[in-house]
């Protein structure tokens, strides 16, 4: 058996000694039964991960990303939101009382949106309250030579120079496998709607525009789910992959709530000489603290809510739920830690990033 694909037997038995197999089917969406005092749409990457805190907050109705379209929230049947920021579109329609995908949400229909990035529209009617810590590498096939750590790469370094950054802007187009064969670099990105999209494009310094220009990187005609490997198909496939939903996956048996097996035949590669992930003393694996591309993910939410001095029943739960260290969502450090992200300590639940509506 090939070494990289002991390797991530090896890591999966970690997560979950029961997790041999993956290609098991799962349930196409973990959606919860009727409306709940706040209900929230958005984010792949985070979908698991609230819902597994919303089976113990239960006044939170967390609806995935993916799934059969359309749903159904306070009585409103709309098209699912895929991906954070048409998550934060729908929440923004719904704040407003305007029309989401062609269909008119009333105000209230939506109360949070799921997201792993932080938006920049200009205004503050959004607030983004971070919960947890996430990290971001490259997946390649289990199959594949690709180099299994890569540099990320800057933008005062040299164009020809074998970094995350030159491949995806397309000056670095092949590697050499071990048969010492030219492998042409496919450098997938997930949907326009994907926060994790948008995060990859900060992490490399630099522009959507600049990463797709001329067709240097591919969302395969805007079909790319993020976090399935399914998309990853040829040897010179790469795609960026949450490491904190690649642990989630690997324990999908285990976990309390309904997570996809979607990894498919992939494994992660390091960036910079760090590990995605690292074992831990007692068993099972995590995070690794020291990887270099992190971010924080977020629940966004209406600004107004948060300030009002007559808070609504409404506005009330999504305090309770999401503001401050020792807020419900907060507080659910296990389940955070449980479905492969970091914690976060006193910055989770703050209430500084602000950004305005987004169209």
């Amino acid at each position: 058996m090939p070494k990289n694909i002991k390797l991530r037997f090896g890591v999966v038995a970690a997560v979950a000694a029961a997790a041999l197999s993956f290609s098991a089917i799962a349930p196409a969406s973990a959606d919860p039964s009727g409306a709940k005092d706040i209900n929230g749409t958005g984010s792949d990457t985070t979908q698991d991960l609230v819902g597994g805190i919303a089976a113990v907050v239960t006044n939170i109705g967390s609806y995935d990303a993916t799934g059969p379209s359309p749903i159904t929230v306070n009585g409103t049947t709309f098209s699912r939101p895929v991906g954070s920021s048409a998550g934060i579109r729908a929440l923004s329609s719904s704040i407003r009382g305007i029309a989401y995908a062609g269909t008119v949400l009333p105000v209230g229909t939506l109360q949070f949106a799921r997201s792993s990035a932080l938006r920049t529209e200009s205004g503050t009617e959004l607030t983004y309250i971070p919960f947890a810590r996430d990290a971001v590498t490259i997946a390649m096939s289990a199959a594949s030579d690709f180099p299994k750590d890569v540099a990320l790469g800057s933008s005062g370094q040299a164009t020809n120079l074998f970094t995350l950054r030159n491949i995806y802007l397309g000056t670095v187009t092949s590697f050499v496998d071990s048969s010492f064969s030219s492998q042409t670099i496919r450098p997938i990105l997930p949907q326009l709607n994907s926060g994790t999209r948008n995060f990859w494009v900060s992490a490399l310094g630099t522009t959507e525009t600049a990463l797709t220009a001329g067709g240097k990187a591919t969302d395969i005609g805007n079909s790319v789910i993020e976090h399935d490997g399914s998309f990853v198909t040829g040897p010179g496939d790469i795609v960026p992959f949450s490491i904190a939903q690649f642990i989630a996956q690997g324990n999908y048996r285990s976990l309390p709530t309904t997570v996809i097996e979607r990894r498919g035949n992939i494994v992660l590669g390091g960036i910079d000489t760090e590990k995605p992930i690292v074992a831990l003393a007692g068993g099972g694996v995590k995070l690794n603290d020291n990887f270099p591309v992190t971010r924080l993910v977020y629940n966004v939410v209406e600004t107004r809510a948060l300030t009002t001095a007559a808070p609504s029943t409404s506005d009330s739960a999504i305090r309770a739920a999401f503001v401050g260290s020792t807020s419900a969502v907060c507080a659910a450090s296990a389940k955070i830690l449980q479905y492969g992200f970091g914690t976060i300590g006193a910055t989770c639940g703050s209430v500084t990033s602000k950004a305005g509506y987004v169209n």
